[in-house]
């Protein structure tokens, strides 16, 4: 898997307190396998991953994955709060990776199936 295969998409986001109830446009959740196989391909150029909504980027974002920690161990889990809550399916906005490259150059991908999991689902190995 390249980054080639995915879409670039431009992250916006929706000011608190413009909040209203949106139309239903589709059903949409993260792509956790294609995300698992880009991570595995290109680890060696990553050194973040972020995932959440793109049209509401700062309000639904969250690292997931990185090249010190690898897989953030609970994401969307109180338990251990890490910076790792994120929203990862939606009826209206588009789930999206943000992806942060060892050169420090960071681009956004729309990153997403058909389906309504908004769960995590591990994507490595727990110790």
């Amino acid at each position: 898997m390249d980054f080639i295969d995915l879409a670039p998409i431009t992250l916006q986001h929706t000011p608190l307190g413009t909040r209203q109830q949106t139309p239903k446009l589709h059903d949409w959740q993260l792509d956790w396998e294609t995300l698992a196989a880009l991570i595995h391909d290109n680890h060696d150029v990553i050194a973040v991953v972020q995932a959440g909504l793109a049209e509401d980027w700062l309000n639904t974002q969250g690292t997931i994955w990185d090249d010190q920690l690898g897989y953030y161990r609970y994401p969307n889990d109180n338990r251990e709060p890490d910076d790792t809550v994120f929203w990862a399916a939606s009826t209206w906005a588009t789930p999206t990776i943000l992806v942060t490259f060892h050169n420090e150059l960071a681009k956004s991908f729309a990153c997403y199936k058909n389906g309504r999991d908004p769960d995590f689902h591990y994507l490595g190995h727990r110790p």
